[in-house]
């Protein structure tokens, strides 16, 4: 009886995995492909996996919230346009200070956090990152918080600011807050805007063309940053980072930072008689100097103001009154749409961004159209031959609607044989219930006796 026991279990294991290997093996086989914006949206509902971009995706007045992450995400040559970030993800990190001060801080960014992730390939235009907090936060164009996490061959042009009013926050070009990870052969455009809105509190504050402060290794990047800053406490601004610090308190890392290029200004004040004021073209402030440095260069001007009436900004002009300049999309560039003021005329900006302009004939059915949601083609660009996807609608005849009664139904007699119908439909249900209650007992009777020959053998 234990012999067959044994058999049993094992029979059991064995269909067991042969129903899960095909999930299996599609849960650890090729990334997720993302065709549309309402792909983009779902992997919020595995923030582990792996993704990668099929086509440009347009986010243009799509409500985005982010995600914590910890899988990889391909952009593929691919670039997500008009991103909007207005709050920041749910979870908190532990961030430190100069001092290595404890602050449980929020983070907002394409990703709030970025934990053992990759992202890779990818490019964000047009992307604006727009704060209010109360709480420690850091904001940035990709994680405003990242921990062990790559990111590479990313280009990036982007709007952050940070609007802030507690002991702690930051922002920066690529990634706020970051440790144990690499930025490797990525480019960045990005304007950075950090306001203090508490003037009675000393803070520490954070800005950098890459990262805002932390220790992530950099090679081959090139930072453009046109920054801003009005703090009325501790500033920590540097063309690459704010302050490079690791931690945990204790730590040793022999990190890197090379063959990267800084240019631009971050224009600041700090309103505290006890100043600091770090402001430098790579560095703000350095708490570790355990790195390499090779190949790097810099065309950077730090601009500190004494003028503590007003926040810094990179307009100041107060009519909302621009000229707007078009430039239509090709096969090659993506089109947007160029901002001038009026009232100066010097300050312009570009936003809008638009796919490129293909054009391919029907196209290959990916997803079929269903009444509620549009279906998705490949196609191939008559004019470049590249391949891209597109939504479709599709043709569905109208259901005929149920005619209305309008009058009772009169209650028919069936007739004899309906009736005999009617009665051995319920003959056969009888049958059927009481066929089951009596293979049940057997079953059971059997399993029974099973049981006892396998005592009486013991």
């Amino acid at each position: 009886m234990k012999r067959t026991k044994k058999i049993a279990v094992l029979f059991a294991m064995m269909f067991l995995a042969i129903i899960m290997l095909p999930e299996k093996v599609n849960a650890e086989g090729e990334a997720t492909p993302i065709y549309t914006a309402e792909d983009l949206l779902l992997m919020k509902d595995n923030p582990s996996g792996d993704y990668i971009l099929m086509d440009d995706i347009q986010m243009q007045d799509i409500e985005w919230k982010p995600i914590d992450f910890s899988g990889t995400l391909d952009g593929n040559g691919h670039a997500i346009l008009n991103l909007t970030v207005t709050e920041t993800s749910d979870s908190l990190r532990t961030t430190y200070d100069g001092n290595y001060k404890v602050y449980d801080t929020y983070s907002a960014g394409l990703f709030g956090v970025l934990e053992g992730s990759t992202v890779k390939n990818l490019t964000l235009l047009g992307e604006r990152v727009e704060v209010e907090k109360d709480a420690p936060c850091f904001a940035a164009p990709i994680a405003g918080f990242s921990e062990g996490s790559n990111i590479e061959n990313c280009n990036i042009e982007a709007y952050v600011r940070l609007d802030a009013n507690s002991k702690m926050f930051g922002v920066g070009g690529i990634v706020g807050y970051g440790g144990n990870g690499a930025i490797l052969d990525t480019s960045t455009n990005v304007t950075l805007v950090c306001i203090d809105h508490d003037k009675e509190n000393r803070d520490e504050q954070f800005m950098g063309g890459a990262y805002g402060a932390g220790y992530i290794d950099v090679n081959n990047c090139h930072i453009i940053i046109d920054g801003y800053d009005s703090d009325h406490g501790y500033v920590h601004d540097g063309g690459l980072v704010g302050m490079y610090i690791l931690y945990p308190l204790g730590l040793e890392y022999a990190g890197y930072i090379n063959n990267t290029r800084v240019e631009g200004m971050i224009t600041f004040f700090e309103d505290n008689t006890d100043r600091r004021a770090y402001c430098k073209d790579f560095m703000g402030e350095v708490m570790n100097w355990t790195y390499e440095y090779v190949g790097n260069s810099s065309d950077f001007k730090p601009n500190e103001t004494k003028d503590y009436s007003k926040d810094l900004l990179p307009h100041f002009c107060t009519a909302d009154d621009f000229t707007e300049t078009k430039t239509e999309s090709t096969c090659e560039e993506f089109g947007y749409t160029t901002y001038t003021c009026n009232e100066c005329g010097t300050y312009s900006y570009k936003a809008d961004y638009t796919l490129k302009a293909h054009t391919a004939d029907d196209g290959e059915v990916v997803k079929e159209a269903e009444k509620d949601k549009n279906g998705l083609k490949k196609g191939v660009c008559q004019n470049c031959g590249t391949e891209f996807y597109f939504e479709y609608e599709g043709v569905f005849e109208e259901e005929t609607p149920e005619p209305i009664i309008t009058e009772e139904p009169t209650e028919e007699i069936p007739s004899e044989p309906e009736k005999k119908n009617n009665d051995e439909d319920g003959l056969l249900k009888i049958i059927f219930i009481v066929g089951g209650i009596v293979s049940i007992a057997l079953i059971g009777g059997i399993v029974y006796e099973f049981v006892k020959i396998g005592k009486k053998r013991r």
